[in-house]
């Protein structure tokens, strides 16, 4: 993890499949806590779309984030994860 102007940068790729959505929710929980508005960007190396689908069902988070997702050039994925504005 780094910390970006607006946010944090997860990369994934590193860490084993149980643990990814975990430590994610962890995060999102944790921005929720605090009232934060920054944004996280997710790196791993699988289509994240399942991971916006989760993060709408939780009833945590269920319409307090966007989530958009890209892929790069080299391969890997990228989701963008940021707090509606209310």
């Amino acid at each position: 993890m780094s910390n970006a102007a607006n946010g944090l940068v997860m990369d994934l790729r590193g860490l084993t499949p149980a643990m990814r959505r975990p430590v994610v929710f962890a995060v999102v929980d944790k921005m929720l806590q605090t009232d934060c508005h920054d944004s996280i960007v997710i790196i791993c190396d699988h289509d994240p779309s399942g991971l916006g689908y989760q993060l709408d069902l939780r009833r945590e988070s269920r319409g307090c984030f966007e989530f958009d997702t890209d892929q790069r050039l080299d391969g890997a994925w990228v989701a963008l994860i940021r707090r509606r504005l209310v």
